[in-house]
């Protein structure tokens, strides 16, 4: 693929951005064969990175990225329900351990004890 093809492709990605709803973003094609995503978003630039090589992987990868914004906002309202959710089994865990070991330093205390005397 040449760069004039290059240019196009990406121009076409930018162009289509427009069609998922998500004006504003913009795509950049930097393909880099190093890395282990074959793409990335980011959020605060509003920024689809695509870093594969070969064109049909190319779009594959935008497509996918295109997914992940659009599912951000789903996923979000789990991960805040997740979260809240591990508060409260933190606060429970954390009483009752306390609870334990309050009932259990008694017992150690008599056997501490019990052992300095015999």
């Amino acid at each position: 693929m040449n760069s004039e093809d290059e240019a196009k492709l990406e121009n076409e990605m930018n162009k289509s951005v427009h069609y998922f709803g998500l004006d504003g973003w913009k795509v950049i094609w930097v393909p880099d064969e190093k890395q282990k995503v074959g793409g990335q978003v980011l959020s605060e630039e509003r920024t689809i990175l695509v870093f594969e090589k070969d064109p049909e992987k190319v779009k594959d990868a935008f497509f996918h990225e295109i997914l992940e914004i659009k599912l951000q906002p789903l996923i979000a309202e789990y991960q805040e329900a997740i979260n809240a959710l591990i508060k409260v089994i933190e606060r429970l865990t954390y009483r009752e351990k306390e609870r334990v070991v309050k009932d259990i330093v008694p017992y150690l205390r008599y056997v501490f004890e019990d052992k300095k005397e015999g």
